[in-house]
């Protein structure tokens, strides 16, 4: 019975203790004056805001097995305005494609139509080939004036050069309405593919988020609190998360101006004009 008494008592020491040490570096980190401003620790810089629905103070092993103090604020409406801004990219990025759809439909209308070019075509074919047809004249055609003779053929070969010129350029007409018209039906079907991808993009970062986190960590050495990271923390309904890099010092420096929402847009890189809930407004 000793034996085990003395075994709880000392787990509940050895528990009390590293409970202690956490608290004793959270507490260190608390009480560290902020860089940007020395009238602020970073408690009373990022503790009760109202851009915080909650916040909480914890520690943890890095990968080299050093302390990391950790503060964490879950950004009221964060995940809110995340999706109006999702909505809002949306809007934007398909009145974008819409119009590289108009600019190819005005294309489409200023290429000739290849259906009367070629009808333009056979024709000109047909002219040359009754001019090859009438170009052999029999015994009984052919003018005894050797002058008449020569004018004749000079004649005859002119029209054939203008007949043939003239189909030429019918074929080069009906060739380019065709290859315009590929050009854009190939980049129409470029655009559909890019405005498929970029669409899929934006669901992929901004669809089905649940909640957003801002995160500040550091490291105690010697009692001093050393910036390690900050950044944004978003969790999606399927319960993956997703970290993103933000400036510690720019962070800060907005953070120590900026308490409520207009903090929380710029934590999340969303623009002053979108508010959650809100409907996508037309661009400018």
């Amino acid at each position: 019975m000793k034996t085990k008494f003395t075994t709880l008592a000392s787990a509940a020491f050895l528990s009390a203790a590293l409970a202690g040490c956490g608290h004793s570096e959270i507490d260190a980190v608390k009480a560290a004056t902020v860089p940007q401003d020395s009238t602020h620790t970073y408690e009373t810089a990022i503790s009760n805001r109202a851009s915080c629905e909650k916040d909480s103070w914890h520690t943890f092993k890095d990968d080299t097995n050093r302390t990391v103090v950790e503060y964490r604020c879950e950004l009221k409406n964060g995940a809110a305005l995340l999706s109006a801004f999702r909505q809002q990219k949306i809007s934007d990025a398909q009145r974008d494609f819409q119009g590289y759809y108009h600019g190819l439909d005005q294309t489409t209308k200023s290429i000739e139509s290849p259906e009367r070019l070629e009808k333009q075509l056979a024709d000109a074919q047909s002219q040359l080939a009754q001019l090859q047809a009438n170009d052999a004249p029999s015994g009984a055609d052919i003018p005894k004036d050797p002058q008449a003779l020569k004018q004749g053929i000079v004649n005859s070969a002119s029209a054939m050069e203008v007949a043939q010129s003239a189909v030429e350029r019918a074929q080069r007409e009906l060739d380019d309405a065709r290859n315009n018209q590929t050009g854009v039906q190939q980049e129409r079907s470029r655009f559909e593919q890019q405005e498929k991808e970029t669409l899929a993009q934006i669901d992929k970062t901004y669809g089905g988020i649940t909640q957003a986190s801002e995160i500040f960590q550091w490291h105690v050495r010697d009692d001093e609190a050393v910036p390690a990271w900050s950044g944004v923390e978003l969790v999606k309904q399927d319960r993956s998360t997703t970290q993103l890099n933000r400036d510690w010092q720019k962070t800060m420096k907005d953070l120590l101006s900026h308490r409520g929402d207009d903090h929380v847009h710029y934590a999340l890189d969303v623009p002053d004009n979108i508010a959650s809930g809100q409907q996508p407004s037309a661009s400018q």
